[in-house]
């Protein structure tokens, strides 16, 4: 019975095999010459279907945009919508680490769903009396806040990835190293940090404090005299 042969190769096979490179390994590690050998044929290939690395990492980056979810039915108000766009990009940083790589910067990959991405958050500001360019601003703000939160996600990542030392066994470590220090009463909230140190799950619940705190500034902006920020957390 003859075996199956390779599946034939196309551009989204290309780009599938190098999202899982980086989410392996980073995005770093994505050359065309790696993709390839994931591939099983040459680096000439490749460039039937993606044109360069940059036309690749815009592909990359449009297709795990592409895993957006839709806010929940229902869900009305701008700051509903701007909390679902920023857990969504949060989410997004968890599932490719590497993406936050690629979207962190003045000059992002600006394929298809990175211009839907920004007109998505625009279009929640419609009718709130900013201009183009403060309504740039303010996307920047949450995604800025998203992408700054993130880079501690990303580095636990990572560093787990590269050293087998989760944030718990880690903290514990250097704890125990900074015993003399912490138990000399010279720094007092040192001392009730070490009695409940962070861990790793503990970025979610900064994520939220911190997201809230970013909303209620914005809604100072878009509702003056509006009442009493969300206190929650």
């Amino acid at each position: 019975m003859d075996r199956a042969g390779p599946a034939p190769l196309d551009r989204e096979l290309v780009v599938r095999t190098a999202i899982r490179l980086a989410d392996a390994e980073g995005l770093r590690a994505v050359s065309m010459r790696l993709v390839a050998a994931r591939l099983g044929t040459s680096t000439m290939s490749l460039y039937q279907h993606v044109s360069r690395k940059d036309d690749l990492v815009t592909a990359m980056v449009d297709t795990v945009l592409a895993e957006h979810r839709p806010p929940p039915p229902r869900t009305t108000g701008w700051r509903a919508l701007l909390d679902h766009e920023a857990r969504e990009e949060w989410a997004l940083y968890q599932r490719h680490p590497w993406s936050l790589t690629a979207l962190a910067t003045t000059r992002p990959p600006l394929g298809r769903a990175v211009l839907e991405t920004v007109d998505r958050f625009l279009a929640v500001l419609a009718g709130h009396g900013l201009d183009h360019r403060t309504g740039l601003e303010v996307y920047l703000l949450v995604s800025g806040y998203v992408q700054g939160t993130a880079l501690m996600a990303v580095a636990e990542h990572e560093a787990v990835r590269d050293t087998g030392v989760g944030a718990d066994h880690w903290w514990h470590a250097r704890l125990g190293r900074l015993a003399g220090a912490i138990g000399s009463n010279r720094y007092p909230w040192l001392t009730e940090l070490a009695a409940d140190p962070p861990t790793a799950a503990d970025l979610d619940g900064w994520f939220d404090f911190g997201l809230r705190r970013v909303l209620d500034g914005i809604a100072a902006l878009l509702e003056p005299g509006s009442g009493t920020p969300d206190r929650r957390g």
